[in-house]
């Protein structure tokens, strides 16, 4: 028999991939710069939040809403390879990481929806 107590339980145990992510406007090359401890999640969140208007950057979700969904995309940038960190040492990583790509994209002439 199925103990879907413990088919749910090994799920909510089960370490997610985390990494940096990006929502990308491919009219105006702008780009919104996450991270997540989850980036399944991102993507399902990502499009909810914007068709909801309750994305935390208005120009974002005025953008999305002038150019259309189409002209939007979300990339995973990079990924953390875990092992047995903490949330903590997670956390630490995912901020150096990001630091990384902001300015890695910068120098390629990106603009940032949220990093000013």
């Amino acid at each position: 028999m199925i103990d879907k107590k413990q088919i749910s339980k090994d799920y909510k145990q089960q370490k997610q991939p985390a990494g940096i992510y990006a929502v990308h406007n491919k009219v105006d090359n702008k780009m919104y710069i996450g991270t997540s401890k989850n980036l399944p999640a991102v993507v399902r969140r990502f499009e909810f939040t914007l068709h909801m208007e309750s994305f935390p950057y208005q120009e974002l979700i005025d953008d999305y809403k002038k150019l259309g969904k189409e002209n939007f995309e979300i990339k995973i940038l990079d990924e953390l390879e875990l092992k047995n960190e903490t949330d903590k040492e997670i956390d630490t990583e995912l901020i150096s990481l990001e630091e990384l790509w902001i300015e890695k994209l910068k120098e390629e002439g990106v603009i940032f929806y949220n990093k000013k």
